[in-house]
């Protein structure tokens, strides 16, 4: 088996900046809501995070930071101020997207801290600077994980090899128990055809599920404003990023990549339509994703899109989302009916909700593609 990188090149930390104990916390959006009295469950909702992570871009002498929506906290942000070990720096520019919000300033030299004073307390944290040669030139899975079995990771990514020429691959590790991200990253690193690999802690907490909070997803701020963050630290000369879940495997009908599709698109941006899959494992025995072979009749309809997006092309400039770009139609953007994704059921740690074993198998039917893949 081959030697593991060096896993301090692999891994990176995020430690945030969060409210000082006597200021405000963040309140819920306007039309969420809690379900539950449970503190332990409310606390899912991050209501003390400022900023999660700061980065420096050099090409554009800019420094970049990524936060939840301010919401009630806007004006603790508007008071506060900022410097680096260099000095001050100027107010800066905010701006506020769906689910998250940066900060900018001009800054021409890298900087090891960022220093925050708000609410009469003196805060920090380290300032990240670009690493866009890790990436350069390959085809890049993007995911955040939690907790996912060592397995699971191991045979999506080697999938997404096999299937589509993934080479690259950036995980953002979001406060995992079951392993560290140094032994995430010494297991991934075994994988000789990865040529490209960074693994970054984000301890920061994910956001209700909608059993805790009506309208929960505007109320989950971490992933969009993370992954926004990695495409400015490591994937902005990436030949092209897959965004997508360790539950889902992108499945080609001509056998063409993903990666090539949406390289050859004029905008370099591609949309993938998914459909639930189902194992027959017998209760208590962990389901790998070729466990998937069965189709649900009730649970036909298509999955929210997952998408493939080129960095440097036509829509560079915009935002991120989980399944599409910020303000960006999906109807405009219909998906090609050459591809598609496999939700895999039961790869999943099970913390959302709906995601239950489904009932009446007596009527669930194989899927002929997968059969002949997965016996391939």
């Amino acid at each position: 088996m081959p030697e593991p990188r060096p896993i301090q090149t692999l891994t990176q930390a995020l430690t945030g900046i969060v409210v000082p104990a006597e200021a405000p916390r963040r309140r819920l959006p306007r039309l969420s809501s809690f379900r539950t009295e449970d503190p332990a469950l409310r606390a899912r909702y991050d209501d003390v995070t400022l900023w999660y992570g700061a980065v420096w871009l050099a090409g554009e002498g800019r420094l970049r930071l990524f936060g939840p929506p301010g919401l009630n906290l806007r004006p603790l942000l508007r008071s506060a101020r900022y410097e680096t070990e260099a000095g001050p720096l100027p107010a800066p520019r905010l701006r506020r997207f769906k689910r998250y919000v940066t900060a900018e300033f001009p800054l021409d030299r890298p900087v090891g801290t960022l220093f925050m004073e708000v609410a009469g307390q003196r805060l920090s944290m380290p300032v990240l600077t670009q690493d866009l040669q890790a990436l350069a030139g390959l085809n890049t899975l993007y995911t955040m994980s939690q907790n996912n079995d060592l397995d699971w990771i191991e045979d999506w990514i080697t999938y997404h090899h096999r299937h589509h020429g993934a080479n690259g691959l950036v995980i953002a590790d979001n406060g995992s128990t079951a392993y560290t991200p140094g032994e995430l990253a010494e297991r991934l690193s075994r994988l000789d055809f990865l040529k490209g690999l960074r693994v970054t802690s984000v301890p920061f907490r994910y956001g209700p599920s909608s059993a805790i909070c009506r309208r929960a997803s505007q109320a989950r701020f971490l992933q969009t404003a993370i992954a926004n963050l990695h495409r400015d630290l490591y994937l902005t000369r990436a030949r092209a990023v897959l965004s997508c879940d360790i539950d889902e495997l992108m499945i080609s009908t001509s056998g063409r990549s993903v990666f090539d599709a949406a390289v050859a698109r004029k905008l370099g941006f591609l949309t993938v339509p998914g459909y639930w899959r189902f194992s027959r494992v017998p209760s208590g025995q962990r389901a790998r994703h070729a466990d998937h072979l069965w189709i649900d009749p009730a649970r036909s309809k298509p999955c929210p899109t997952k998408y493939v997006i080129r960095p440097d092309g036509a829509l560079a400039g915009w935002s991120w989302m989980t399944h599409s770009l910020e303000a960006l139609p999906r109807a405009a953007f219909k998906a090609s009916p050459e591809f598609w994704f496999a939700h895999c059921h039961d790869i999943s740690m099970r913390w959302k909700e709906g995601r239950e074993a489904t009932a009446g198998e007596r009527v669930w039917q194989r899927d002929p593609v997968l059969e002949a893949l997965w016996s391939a």
